[in-house]
């Protein structure tokens, strides 16, 4: 009995590191631009990274560590991107990262503040922001008429 207990434990702790580990992400080096798929998107001249993972249900999910890959932003589980809805996800050459969610609405500017050394989120629909031009024009047909930064002056 005891060997067997030991044997089940040994493959759920196998199986949770095996599910844990991030060697089967792409990795690739970012300057700006859009995020489409799972993997570990490097920001080398911010010292930070992105991490985005898909998870059992098809749901995607990421967050932006620091070169230590401590969690400087988190997505909500409760927002996560769904496959079968609109979404984009865009890094600038600032490293700040621009999101939009069509299941939630949800359209989101995380910027990153060089005195605290952490991003601070805003609704880049609730005021006026200088979106970046890619993006922008990739979400204008799916954003509400009423964004303040897709306001005609």
């Amino acid at each position: 009995m005891k060997k067997f207990f030991v044997l089940v434990l040994f493959v759920i702790l196998s199986s949770l590191f095996t599910s844990c580990n991030n060697s089967e992400l792409r990795k690739e080096s970012l300057h700006s631009g859009f995020i489409e798929e799972s993997g570990i998107y490097n920001l080398p001249h911010k010292k930070r990274n992105i991490l985005v993972k898909e998870l059992k249900d098809g749901s995607i999910l990421f967050a932006i560590r620091n070169s230590q890959n401590e969690i400087l932003f988190q997505q909500s589980l409760n927002e996560t991107f769904s496959p079968y809805h609109f979404w984009k996800l865009y890094v600038d050459e600032n490293a700040n990262v621009w999101y939009y969610n069509g299941d939630y609405n949800s359209s989101k500017a995380l910027l990153f503040t060089e005195k605290t050394q952490l991003y601070e989120i805003e609704d880049f629909c609730s005021r006026e922001f200088q979106l970046p031009l890619k993006f922008k024009k990739a979400i204008e047909s799916h954003i509400d008429k009423n964004c303040q930064s897709f306001k005609k002056e």
